[in-house]
């Protein structure tokens, strides 16, 4: 028996594997020491299963080594199931990001199975369905004996593998710790009451958003995000695994920022809601120097994981001083403004000094604990594991109550000044209404003095009217005045012409009469004379007496009754009115009139004064402007003053008169300004600006026609009058 035992020792030295681990139960937890498993260092992390199963460079070390500055371990245990059945077995690592498990089966085929927080849900090997990123599942047969090499590593921004702690659980003591976490220790209220701890905070941040978006005020985003990444940090487990079970990498990563953020923005929401004064903005930009040192260090200490320029642990120890220094420089600042008598500050005080406490006992921890190996946490009762979480709640909610406060209080100033706006506006309208009515009687009253003005002066206004019309028609008048002239001489001449022939003959008559051989032939013929002479001077006289009448009629106001008229006997007459009257004024003047009165011009009803006192307006007006333009060129014998007058029966039934003259023409400019009132370019005295805008009104309102003006500048311009026929009715 003894040289047994001596030839399996002597085995197990030659072969340098560790000593079996027997398993004889099957609802246990297996922890193995460091006499039932060694360790291999892979620096590169690229070692193989087969470069491993042939290693002699396997060692024993303790489970925990903080010496150890690799992050991929491989460790080799031999296990045997020394039960008469099947064994369900789980390799279990809490400790390391990835977990791969080696062994080779029955058939000596190699085996493998992969797990680890970091690994993707998708990738991990499960049993029954279940996939955990802790245990990976095998089988023992009964009697079986296997070797297993389990691979653990740790991403280079997390800690060296300096925890390797191989361990071994039944399926049925896996079943039954499950079963007593929940169910015995009733541990399905701290994940009840977690959820609900989780839901307030959910619902604290919607809250903060909301208040934010309805004052505007800082401190509650800031308080908001706080919030969010505090729920975030602290159930960064379940997060990962409920949203991004594919992506655990970046997620992990990402977390190394979230308690960071979180304090952050609870330091930013604090100072935002003390608002310190002036003499504290030393203290304030010292802490903002800080903060950044701290964000600073939490990038350093990813970093030495990697390459440790310093040990892990001082740069750690040291994130963990920045942050308490920056809190205690916010903890000063907050106990100097509720000195100051700021109400705010001393609910802040009250609610962030606990969780100050707590933290400062955890650094004398730690650093008792990496310096000193003392470890404080053996000896602290078991109700000191839920303090942090006591003075974070009653940090979260004595903060939030001072929130809510602040916002009542802003609600109720704003509510306050809402009121004194409404009264303020009520009192300035009824000061608007006293002074209204104050302005409204003022402006009746200055409205009845400015309508009796308006009335005077629109009774001014009407005797000037009147009175430019008058001046206007004697101004046609005079127009007229010369041709007149010329006119009546010409029937003058033949009445006193013909009286005097007249009289010879009534003397001849007599003679012949005294005769006694009287010629009764010849007196018949005398008095046939003298009768044609009788009627030739009635004519003449009809003749001087209807140009006397014209001119009556020019110059008295219009009757307005239309009367049957001939148009083309009406423009003969005042063309050559017109034409005299022009010599008369300038005995230079010289003018070739082409005039065209088409037979076909049917009499019409018009006002024959009116119509009559805008022909002479257009003529005088064509006369003026080829005057102007012989005057332009005068140098020039080649130009000749030209007027072509032109009558016509359009197909419409209306009657177009055309007065075109080759004179100065109208600027474009002032085109549409020739029929206004007063608006003239004859030289000042030549003119009332009346003509045209009178004429425009005869023709267009006065007769239902059209007075249109078609022109080129320095070529000619053309007058277009266009009156519809309307017949006249027979006598019945």
């Amino acid at each position: 028996m003894l040289l047994t035992l001596g030839f399996l020792n002597v085995v197990v030295a030659q072969s340098g594997l560790p000593p079996v681990y027997s398993i004889h139960t099957d609802s246990s937890f297996f922890t193995l020491d460091s006499t039932y498993f060694q360790i291999l260092e892979d620096p590169t992390g690229a070692y193989t299963f087969e470069q491993v199963e042939r290693s002699k460079a396997f060692y024993t070390d303790s489970p925990h080594n903080p010496n150890r500055r690799g992050h991929v371990y491989w460790m080799r245990m031999r296990v045997r199931n020394d039960l008469p059945h099947q064994l369900n077995l789980y390799l279990c690592n809490f400790n390391n990001d990835y977990i791969d498990m080696y062994w080779r089966d029955s058939s000596n085929r190699q085996q493998h199975l992969r797990a680890g927080y970091l690994v993707p849900e998708s990738q991990i090997s499960g049993h029954k369905g279940n996939r955990e990123q802790t245990r990976l599942y095998f089988q023992l047969a009964p009697g079986q004996e296997i070797t297993i090499y389990e691979r653990a590593a740790n991403v280079l921004w997390r800690y060296p593998v300096t925890y390797l702690v191989p361990q071994l659980q039944t399926e049925e003591g896996h079943i039954k710790s499950f079963f007593d976490r929940v169910q015995v220790n009733e541990g399905w209220k701290d994940d009840w009451f977690s959820g609900i701890g989780i839901g307030i905070l959910i619902l604290a941040v919607g809250y903060n958003l909301l208040i934010f978006f309805s004052t505007r005020e800082r401190v509650y985003l800031y308080f908001c995000v706080c919030l969010l990444f505090f729920v975030v940090d602290r159930n960064t487990y379940y997060i990962q695994i409920t949203f991004f079970p594919e992506y655990p990498y970046w997620f992990r990563l990402a977390a190394n920022a979230f308690f960071i953020v979180f304090f952050v923005y609870f330091i930013q929401s604090v100072r935002q809601f003390i608002q310190p004064d002036q003499s504290l903005d030393r203290l304030n930009n010292v802490t903002s120097i800080a903060l950044g040192g701290t964000l600073v260090l939490n990038l350093f200490q990813l970093l030495v994981f990697r390459y440790p320029i310093v040990p892990i642990n001082n740069v750690i120890i040291a994130l963990e001083i920045s942050i308490r220094v920056v809190y205690v420089m916010v903890l000063i600042m907050t106990y100097r403004m509720m000195k100051r008598g700021v109400a705010d500050a001393r609910f802040v005080f009250i609610a962030i000094v606990p969780l100050f406490i707590w933290w400062c006992y955890t650094l004398l921890s730690n650093i008792l604990g990496v310096y000193f190996d003392i470890n404080l946490r053996n000896l602290q009762p078991d109700f000191f594991q839920y303090t942090e979480s006591i003075c974070l709640s009653w940090m979260i909610i004595f903060f939030s109550g001072a929130l809510i406060n602040r916002y009542n209080l802003t609600r109720r100033q704003v509510l306050q000044q809402a009121i004194e706006k409404e009264q303020y506006e009520k009192e300035r309208e009824i000061e608007r209404n006293r002074i209204m009515a104050s302005q409204n009687e003022r402006l009746e009253q200055q409205v009845q003095e400015r309508t009796a003005e308006l009335q005077q002066s629109l009774r001014t206004l009407r005797d000037t009217q009147n009175q430019l019309i008058q001046k206007e028609k004697l101004a046609s008048l005079g127009e007229l005045t010369a041709g007149i002239a010329h006119e009546i001489q010409n029937p003058l001449n033949f009445v006193n012409n013909f009286s005097e022939v007249s009289i010879e003959l009534i003397d001849e008559l007599r003679d012949e009469q005294q005769k006694k051989d009287r010629d009764e032939d010849l007196e018949h013929e005398i008095l046939a004379d003298i009768e044609q002479n009788l009627q030739k001077i009635n004519q003449h006289g009809k003749r001087a007496g209807s140009i006397v009448r014209s001119m009556l009629e020019h110059s008295h106001a219009s009757s307005g009754e239309k009367q049957p008229t001939n148009i083309n006997d009406l423009v003969d007459e005042y063309v050559r009115l017109a034409y005299h009257g022009a010599r008369a004024k300038d005995k230079s003047f010289n003018c070739e009139l082409i005039i065209n009165l088409s037979e076909k011009v049917p009499a019409t009803l018009v006002v024959q004064q009116d119509i009559g006192r805008v022909l002479l307006n257009l003529f005088a007006n064509a006369f003026f402007a080829v005057q102007e333009q012989k005057n332009k060129f005068i140098t020039n014998p080649e130009y000749q003053p030209t007027v072509w007058i032109s009558t016509e029966l359009l197909p419409s039934e209306r009657i177009e008169i055309r007065v075109k003259d080759n004179g100065t023409g109208i600027p474009d400019a002032i085109r549409q300004k020739i029929f206004q009132p007063f608006f003239t370019t004859k030289p000042t005295g030549q003119g009332t600006g009346l003509g045209l805008s009178l004429s425009y009104d005869i023709v267009t309102k006065g007769h239902g026609g059209e007075l249109m003006v078609e022109s080129i500048e320095g070529v000619s311009t053309e007058f277009i009058i266009r009156l519809p026929v309307v017949l006249i009715e027979p006598e019945i």
